[in-house]
């Protein structure tokens, strides 16, 4: 009987709800589509600024593209295995001098692509199972075939942030990649390390000389 009684109020306890998993930006492409057309107004704002000099619209650009990348992700990403032969005193290095390093890629590659009158066009779920996204875009010439580009996007706790980059063929995590380690070959990992500074430099130096 005992058991019965038991029995009979774990059936009036209503089940706790299971724990939501968190969304993911293949789980809201609205969200992710809203996310990259306001980064290209936010950056179409900077660019079209007259007040500006060169140098705050590179550091104004630079703000826009450190919130809106996952900058960590890439850096990671374009090392590939040599992260982890890397000393705890490389890595810090190198991350530091990444933070430039893939801002002024964004910015020349933003360039190249330009950004008025982006137009998404779809999305695609990326391959394996992180729920990452691709914002598909494309901006129309004055002469030849619109520029594709494919934005990888992910959202964690709530945020959306871009992972990669891939238009016109070239894609901006294996391309770099390939770039880094051909560089780690030549030059070792500490050269690698002074190689992407100096890149942050001639990016922030040509910034300065255009406002001058």
């Amino acid at each position: 009987m005992k058991r019965l009684i038991a029995l009979f109020i774990l059936m009036l306890v209503p089940a706790l709800p299971a724990a939501a998993a968190e969304e993911s930006a293949v789980d809201d492409s609205r969200g992710a589509i809203e996310f990259i057309q306001n980064l290209s107004k936010d950056v179409i704002a900077v660019w079209s600024d007259s007040k500006m000099t060169e140098t705050e619209r590179y550091r104004a650009f630079t703000a826009i593209f450190e919130e809106a990348t996952d900058i960590d992700l890439l850096a990671k990403g374009m090392l590939g295995r040599y992260y982890k032969t890397a000393t705890p005193e490389q890595r810090s290095a190198y991350m530091d001098a990444m933070k430039g390093y893939i801002v002024s890629e964004f910015d020349r590659r933003m360039t190249q692509i330009g950004f008025h009158d982006l137009e998404v066009t779809g999305t695609r779920p990326a391959s394996g199972k992180n729920g990452h996204l691709f914002v598909r875009t494309e901006v129309a010439r004055d002469q030849g075939q619109p520029i594709l580009a494919d934005w990888r996007v992910r959202k964690e706790d709530g945020k959306f942030q871009i992972v990669n980059l891939e238009f016109e063929g070239i894609n901006l995590l294996i391309t770099n990649r390939d770039v880094f380690a051909a560089k780690i070959k030549d030059v070792g990992f500490d050269g690698l390390i002074d190689w992407l500074k100096a890149q942050d430099s001639m990016a922030g130096n040509k910034a300065t000389a255009s406002a001058s």
